[in-house]
């Protein structure tokens, strides 16, 4: 979380972002190191296995604003 954390202030970043610590969203979407960007009607926009890249993300998150 203090990772999450540091990113949102550092990137400025005003959606919410969350870490999966109790396992719930590992259940719905499957196991392994997973970032995955949903929109506000539920919708998967991005996808990246392992750890995103910063610039892709973002790029992506600016698209949904």
């Amino acid at each position: 979380m203090e990772t999450l954390k540091k990113f949102v202030e550092e990137e400025g970043v005003k959606l919410k972002l969350i870490a999966d610590t109790g396992k719930d969203i590992k259940k719905l979407y499957g196991s392994g190191r997973v970032t995955y960007l949903i929109d506000k009607s539920g919708y998967i926009r991005f996808i990246q296995k392992g750890v995103p890249n910063n610039e892709d993300f973002l790029q992506q998150l600016q698209l949904l604003q």
